[in-house]
């Protein structure tokens, strides 16, 4: 009994590592995976469950199979993270080591075994073999080195080969995909992503997480100051291009690295990646009768063409309030009594009189919005990229082998290549033609 049993579990590892090995399995669990990224990106990841509760909630029935709750219990509002996707990519990615070990390797192995034909008759199942009748052993291997053959003589036979790389890319095609979902997994289960809002001149840490693997790290061991934030304009005002002079410092208050970044130009600082996001306006710094120096706050209001403005109150009181608008940051304010009528437009660092008051506006404060990113997975993933790309163009390399023997002053002369046959019999026909005409 204990015989067959130990057989039996020979026999499911068997199967087990068959199956593993199976080209077709492999091609299936791609499929999976890829079927599930797209629904990763029809369903709108990381969200809270009151957003799909509003977002799917459907009546009619055959829509109710992806409603909230379905979402909630598969784990399809964050899908790239759920156990069994992760468990899909890993055995995605055993099966191409199984395959690679149980495949590729013996077949690279098989086409570094050299070995000679003795008889004319092995060339009969070569397509477009060749017969020589006037030349030498000598110069058909001269021929055959010049085509970039390596080749091997053994008496009056000559065993060569070229385009080995082509059966080593394969092994290495799949290691960058190994490497490559490696990368990614890394990056979801250990990266993290978060939102700062920060106004000119103040220091801000990492504290508004929005996304973490279950094993990141949040670093607190330097915190970072917005020096200066500054918007360019085209000639119509529309916005070319928002920047933000950033400072790392250490724990002593010590600047480590300092760096003005912009939308597709962020600052990387080991290992975590700044981003220039967003921007607004939220207060203006006034000075009335020389002397008090008041902060007002501004709220952003959309107006209907989808353009914004910023709105404080200069004077609360309801006699004599005024509204101040500021459209942009070109240093300029337009000012409204409480009716909504137009006083007059003012301009940064200048003084007014205004209903007895000498007004000046002094400086208006800013904030800039920042995404902080650090994904561990990065550098792994661009690696595997660049061997994937190399390997796979490495694998359309041809490997051909060619056998020749000598046999009562006739040269006979054959071989196979796993891909561009026509390219290789014309090969066969340029060296036998050249090995008569020397």
């Amino acid at each position: 009994m204990k015989i067959n049993l130990r057989f039996r579990k020979k026999d499911i590892r068997w199967h087990i590592l068959k199956l593993l090995s199976n080209l077709q399995f492999s091609i299936i669990l791609l499929l999976a995976i890829a079927c599930f990224s797209i629904i990763g990106t029809i369903i709108e990841q990381n969200k809270d469950i009151d957003f799909y509760r509003t977002n799917y909630t459907f009546t009619k029935s055959y829509f109710n199979v992806i409603n909230w709750r379905t979402i909630e219990l598969l784990g399809l509002s964050h899908i790239y993270t759920t156990w069994w996707f992760l468990t899909l990519l890993f055995i995605f990615s055993l099966s191409l080591f199984i395959c690679s070990l149980s495949r590729q390797v013996p077949s690279l192995q098989n086409a570094r075994r050299w070995y000679f034909y003795k008889n004319p008759n092995q060339f009969n199942k070569f397509t477009g073999s060749k017969q020589i009748n006037e030349t030498q052993i000598d110069l058909v291997a001269s021929c055959l080195q010049n085509y970039n053959y390596h080749i091997f003589q053994q008496g009056k036979s000559i065993y060569g080969y070229k385009g080995l790389l082509g059966r080593l890319a394969p092994i290495f095609v799949h290691a960058s995909i190994i490497l490559l979902l490696t990368g990614s997994v890394l990056g979801l289960v250990s990266g993290f992503s978060a939102q700062e809002m920060v106004p000119s001149g103040e220091l801000f840490r990492l504290q508004n997480i929005i996304e973490s693997g279950r094993f990141s790290y949040v670093p607190q061991e330097f915190s970072a100051r917005v020096n200066d934030f500054a918007i360019e304009y085209n000639k119509d005002q529309s916005i070319s291009q928002f920047f933000s002079t950033i400072s790392i410092l250490n724990t002593d208050g010590k600047e480590l690295k300092r760096s003005t970044i912009y939308v597709n130009s962020p600052l990387q600082f080991k290992g975590l990646t700044i981003y220039q996001t967003d921007w607004d306006i939220i207060a203006i710094r006034i000075k009335i009768n020389n002397k008090n120096i008041v902060q007002i706050p501004l709220k952003e209001i959309l107006l209907p063409n989808n353009n914004k403005v910023w709105i404080g109150l200069i004077y609360q009181d309801t006699d004599n309030r005024i509204s101040i608008v500021l459209q942009n940051l070109q240093k300029q304010a337009t000012l409204y009594n409480k009716h909504g009528d137009r006083i007059m437009s003012v301009n940064l660092n200048e003084s007014y009189l205004i209903n007895g008051s000498n007004i000046t506006l002094l400086n208006v404060i800013s904030s800039t919005g920042l995404q902080i990113k650090s994904d561990p997975g990065i550098p792994i993933v661009y690696t595997s990229f660049f061997f994937l790309i190399t390997s796979v163009s490495i694998s359309y390399i041809s490997y051909s082998q060619i056998w020749v023997i000598e046999q009562k002053q006739r040269f006979y002369i054959g071989g196979v290549t796993n891909r561009a046959q026509l390219a290789f019999e014309e090969e066969l026909f340029r060296i036998s033609k050249l090995s008569c005409s020397i």
